[in-house]
């Protein structure tokens, strides 16, 4: 059994991916060709506070700020202009799939059940033999999404 990948993203950009409207997250580091057609979840990490579902990316795009724009067709998007500032190297990643669940696992039921638990700034990797593990991979997804 493989680890699984936790990625935070800001509620905002969270409610585009799982309504369809954002096809790319924007990352400074990239999660590495190795978590390609795999699941990641998502921690919408303002609003909601929770674990909301997974996404399968299905393919990193690495380059200048301008390469990254002109291939995701977000050419005029301040927010990631200011977001990849300073930065030599950016990635997108190119979201195939996005599955919400039923029911998110709310910050507050994590730490109460998963004690030390962390969640990331960035992203971080579950082992298998954490408890939480098993409670994230049984998980009811939407499937109507």
């Amino acid at each position: 059994m493989d680890n699984l990948l936790l990625m935070s993203i800001k509620t905002k950009y969270a409610n585009q991916i799982f309504n369809g409207t954002k096809k790319f997250e924007f990352r400074r580091k990239s999660i590495g060709d190795k978590n390609c057609n795999k699941k990641i979840y998502i921690y919408s990490s303002e609003e909601d506070k929770s674990i909301i579902g997974y996404i399968i990316v299905d393919k990193i795009l690495k380059g200048d700020l301008d390469f990254i724009l002109k291939v995701t067709d977000y050419n005029d998007n301040q927010d990631i202009i200011d977001y990849f500032d300073g930065c030599e190297e950016c990635f997108a990643l190119h979201i195939s799939n996005y599955y919400k669940f039923l029911k998110p696992l709310k910050l507050e039921d994590i730490r109460a059940s998963y004690e030390g638990f962390v969640i990331p700034q960035f992203y971080r990797y579950i082992k298998n033999q954490e408890p939480i593990y098993e409670e994230l991979e049984s998980r009811k997804i939407d499937e109507k999404v």
